[in-house]
């Protein structure tokens, strides 16, 4: 009898677990469509129980949690907020605990969370986020979160007596290394990780002298000219201020040597610019504009270049203006500078009065065309347009031009026939 009761009580409890066992899948479908209407309550109970039952299956349910105690967070009074919010760090935990793998940027997301609610000391959350950007710097795509970091070490750099300059520098260049790449993503990653960068130089400002500069990059680069990302930080770190250094050359020159980029030879074309050899300058800045992927960037260059070469190679000037414009038609700043390239040239390039005017009324053509594509410079535009028309054609040249087939030609390095 005792054998039959305990039988019996035995199959009851293996009956209730089993009622209680749930469909993971199913769940977390409705989790998700819980969350999607917005309708928290359920899915705060739904998310529990998955996470009881189902902690392992998807990775989802960690995001999809993430939403759930957020909205309580937001929601919550004063003296509930910090068990959301510890609810919220024990998410985070778990969710690394199941899926170390996960791109999720936990460690950040803590350290945030720690910094905003204020969970624990700055030197904890300083931490945190040290960690993760050890780890992976590249994993700071939210632009307060990577200046909330650099404000913390630089707060711990001050405050350490062992704290030394080449340890400020060294994070300084990889903080504008990742500044640099979240700006290529978009636009407004570009302007929100600009804010970032001045707000980071403002900081460091006391720090970043020439004599430091060229100082910390002599007494290191020996023992880091094979590593790229020394050489690259370094690049960045002396590019405003210290670009006609030799030091700066050396180190633009291995960079380049071990892994040739836009920005290696465009560190070499500023060197070589300022140290007034404009041959070598046009020849890294081509090579810039030519290994750029972004369009944008590479118009930037070749403008550059086409302002270098406008004083010794009027030709190849003007085609490093049509290859600025071909990569970006709205900018009307390029056919400025071909208007004023072919009315410098003028006398050049014009053999009679005609000629000469028909150089004039090509350039009046570009300045015009500055306006159209950015109607913010129709002032410019219309400015040297008046300076132009002093060079109109008269009655009679209007006459001698009907008798050339409304053609005029014109050699020299503008090479082009003007038709009426």
């Amino acid at each position: 009898m005792k054998t039959k009761l305990i039988l019996f009580f035995t199959l009851i409890s293996f009956g209730c677990i089993q009622s209680q066992e749930i469909n993971c899948v199913a769940t977390q479908q409705e989790l998700a469509e819980l969350v999607e209407a917005q309708n928290f309550k359920e899915a705060s109970i739904k998310m529990k129980s998955l996470l009881s039952k189902c902690p392992t299956k998807d990775e989802n349910l960690y995001l999809l949690g993430a939403k759930v105690i957020q909205n309580e967070i937001d929601l919550a009074t004063n003296d509930d907020k910090e068990k959301a919010i510890k609810e919220l760090i024990a998410l985070y935990d778990k969710h690394d605990e199941y899926f170390p793998n996960n791109a999720s940027n936990n460690l950040i997301n803590k350290a945030t969370i720690y910094y905003e609610y204020g969970m624990g000391t700055d030197e904890e959350t300083f931490k945190l986020f040290d960690k993760a950007f050890a780890k992976d710097k590249f994993q700071f795509v939210n632009s307060l979160s990577l200046y909330t970091y650099f404000k913390l070490f630089n707060e711990n750099y001050k405050s350490r007596e062992d704290s030394s300059f080449d340890q400020m520098l060294d994070k300084y260049g990889q903080v504008i290394s990742v500044i640099e790449k979240n700006k290529t993503l978009s636009a407004n990653n570009a302007i929100e990780f600009e804010n970032v960068r001045i707000s980071v130089n403002s900081m460091v400002k006391n720090y970043l002298t020439v004599e430091n500069l060229t100082d910390y990059a002599e007494r290191n680069l020996k023992q880091n000219k094979d590593n790229a990302v020394w050489l690259s930080s370094t690049v960045d770190l002396m590019m405003e201020k210290c670009s006609d250094k030799a030091i700066f050359g050396q180190v633009a020159y291995y960079l380049h040597t071990i892994q040739p980029s836009s920005k290696s030879a465009y560190a070499l074309g500023a060197f070589n610019l300022k140290n007034n050899n404009r041959e070598k300058a046009v020849e890294y800045l081509k090579q810039a504009a030519e290994l750029a992927s972004d369009k944008q960037e590479k118009a930037k260059i070749y403008a550059t270049n086409a302002s270098i070469l406008f004083g010794f190679d009027k030709k190849l000037a003007k085609e490093s203006a049509l290859l600025a414009i071909q990569n970006d038609v709205t900018n009307g700043e390029n056919y400025l500078f071909l208007a004023n390239l072919y009315s410098s040239a003028a006398q050049e390039c014009g053999t009679t009065p005609i000629e000469q005017k028909a150089v004039y009324y090509l350039a009046n053509k570009y300045a015009q065309k500055a306006s159209e594509v950015q109607p913010s410079l129709k002032p410019a535009s219309n400015a040297l347009s008046d300076q132009y028309k002093k060079f109109a054609f008269t009655d009679k040249e209007k006459e001698q031009i009907k008798k050339s087939n409304n053609k005029i030609t014109i050699d020299c390095w503008i090479n082009e026939t003007v038709e009426f």
